[in-house]
């Protein structure tokens, strides 16, 4: 009897360990904790840089509800690569991280918007959420 509760626990505790796995793949999960998934499209509506959060209009990790519109500009359209300084990462579960941008030099404080990298010559662009 006790081999079978024993068994029993361990069978649970490892479909909680699964389960725990399988959300953090989720569109959902990953909007909400900032952190992109892995395959195109796959950055999350909000980011976190510089104590502040930005937001997109353009991406949400793949979830259905966020706007069907370009999804990514060129860096021409950003002035070319040479203009942009990198300032964060937005981390990638099971990938490489996306790097993230501001227009010029990059400031002291918190820029009002940013772009990360989404793949090659492809920048979704970010706006602060909230006030100054």
């Amino acid at each position: 009897m006790v081999k079978r509760r024993a068994a029993l626990v361990a069978l649970v505790m490892v479909l909680l360990v699964l389960a725990a796995g399988g959300f953090a793949f989720l569109p959902w999960t990953a909007n909400h904790f900032g952190y992109a998934l892995p395959g195109d499209r796959g950055l999350p509506y909000r980011i976190h840089h510089a104590g502040r959060d930005y937001r997109s209009y353009t991406t949400c990790a793949g979830a259905g509800w966020c706007h069907d519109e370009p999804y990514c500009v060129p860096s021409a359209r950003l002035g070319g690569e040479v203009a942009l300084a990198q300032v964060d990462e937005v981390d990638t579960w099971f990938g490489a991280a996306h790097p993230v941008f501001v227009a010029g030099p990059a400031p002291d404080g918190a820029p009002m918007s940013v772009v990360v990298r989404a793949g090659p010559d492809c920048y979704v662009g970010y706006s602060m959420m909230g006030g100054p």
